[in-house]
């Protein structure tokens, strides 16, 4: 139907233009002169910028999420993880502004930051699943429950940092691989001193592979 192909166009032209220029310097307006429909137009379909941002989220990024905490459960390997890595930078790259302007949206629709802190608590549970699964296996040494939850509380913080610092510095263009890289290295040097032997190897196999 032209009223989904139309909100879709919507929905592509902000993400563009929220990425390009951040969500908080994007009016209603400039969206409306992107896509050259009228602002009234625009409204017709969604009330305001803060809908848009809230359809983002529920229309196009919590699948894309429930995706990769899924793909956690494959993950059985030092190239798995790094695959599943590359899925998380894609996704973050994809909708860099939103997780470079959390605070800004979430002080402006606390219905979306309701949402994250249901989607963070899934993807810590499942951070915290796939490395128990690295214990059984042998690929990353023992810890107490309260230690795993807090080692994948602070990796998902570190992937997020990781892109907020990759996106300060991408003034000239945000290069998917340098920032693939970035995760890679920092989660590598993070979790290096909870893996065994074999798997550092692996990690330093992987790493190695992403080098031009």
């Amino acid at each position: 139907m032209k009223s989904n192909r139309t909100k879709g166009k919507i929905l592509d032209t902000s993400i563009k233009l929220f990425n390009e220029k951040k969500a908080s310097n994007v009016s209603t307006v400039q969206i409306s002169a992107a896509m050259e429909i009228s602002p009234g137009n625009l409204y017709y379909y969604y009330a305001n910028k803060e809908e848009v941002i809230r359809c983002i989220w529920q229309e196009r990024m919590i699948a894309e999420i429930d995706d990769l905490i899924a793909k956690c459960g494959d993950v059985a390997t030092a190239e798995d993880l790094l695959e599943l890595f590359r899925g998380i930078v894609a996704h973050c790259v994809r909708y860099r502004f939103f997780y470079t302007e959390m605070p800004t949206l979430f002080a402006n629709d606390g219905t979306i930051m309701d949402i994250y802190i249901d989607v963070n608590e899934r993807s810590v549970k499942a951070a915290a699943a796939l490395y128990r699964s690295f214990m059984e296996s042998g690929g990353m040494i023992r810890l107490s429950d309260d230690e795993l939850d807090l080692t994948a509380k602070n990796g998902v913080l570190m992937i997020l940092a990781i892109i907020n610092s990759c996106d300060v510095r991408s003034c000239y263009g945000f290069d998917e691989k340098i920032v693939t890289e970035a995760v890679w290295s920092g989660m590598a040097a993070y979790l290096k001193p909870y893996l065994t032997d074999d798997m550092r190897s692996g990690m330093d196999r992987a790493l190695e592979s992403l080098k031009p």
